[in-house]
């Protein structure tokens, strides 16, 4: 991409008002010099293109910028583009959208703020986690994940004939599942062994720079 500057906006009666000269001038921006009482130096507020996934979608991402300042991202998204659903802000994590789009804010109060270099990127595969001869246990079971995730998605399993697992808790930090035999007099929870395979999405973080990333 090519580089882009924060700006501001005046007009040459601003610069009467403030009897600015080509002397006072320091930047072609015109940041630096006292205008309208202020030295300039805006956010600089980028969006990316905006992303078409063709129907409502779960999905996570990584962004990562090179600026001259602090950046910020945020992914946005939106039913229809913008059209009659606002874009909106997303938390860092898994997402559910059709239309996605990212946000830069780049600030720097001393300099002009720029953005040289902007990439972002989603991920709709979810990752799995497999807990071999599990005990499954008549009450609430935690599975003992060794990932970080912002969504579980779903769960399978294999399990001794009539025997059935069933994910009761969703908590992305301690996702738990419930025994139940089913050949019995009704559905009776009931412990067993079974390999177990949990399907979810990362969880994402903000590194030292401004960049996201998946944990």
């Amino acid at each position: 991409m090519a580089t882009v500057y924060s700006t501001r906006t005046y007009d040459w009666q601003d610069l009467a008002d403030d009897s600015v000269t080509w002397a006072d001038w320091l930047e072609w921006t015109g940041n630096g010099t006292t205008i309208d009482g202020s030295l300039g130096y805006d956010d600089l507020v980028y969006f990316s293109n905006s992303h078409d996934f063709g129907e409502t979608k779960t999905f996570y991402y990584t962004a990562t910028a090179i600026s001259h300042g602090t950046h910020t991202i945020v992914l946005q998204t939106s039913s229809d583009n913008g059209v009659s659903d606002p874009w909106a802000d997303q938390s860092l994590g898994a997402v559910t959208a059709r239309y996605a789009r990212f946000k830069v804010t780049v600030v720097n109060a001393t300099e002009t703020a720029n953005l040289s270099y902007f990439r972002g990127e989603f991920y709709f595969d979810a990752f799995t986690e497999s807990f071999n001869s599990f005990s499954v246990g008549a009450t609430n079971t935690t599975l003992p994940i060794t990932r970080n995730y912002s969504l579980v998605a779903s769960m399978t399993y294999s399990a001794p004939q009539s025997k059935q697992v069933v994910l009761s808790d969703k908590t992305a930090s301690a996702p738990k599942v419930i025994g139940y035999d089913l050949d019995t007099w009704g559905k009776v929870a009931t412990a067993f062994t079974a390999d177990i395979t949990l399907q979810g999405y990362p969880e994402l973080v903000a590194d030292t720079k401004g960049n996201i990333t998946f944990n």
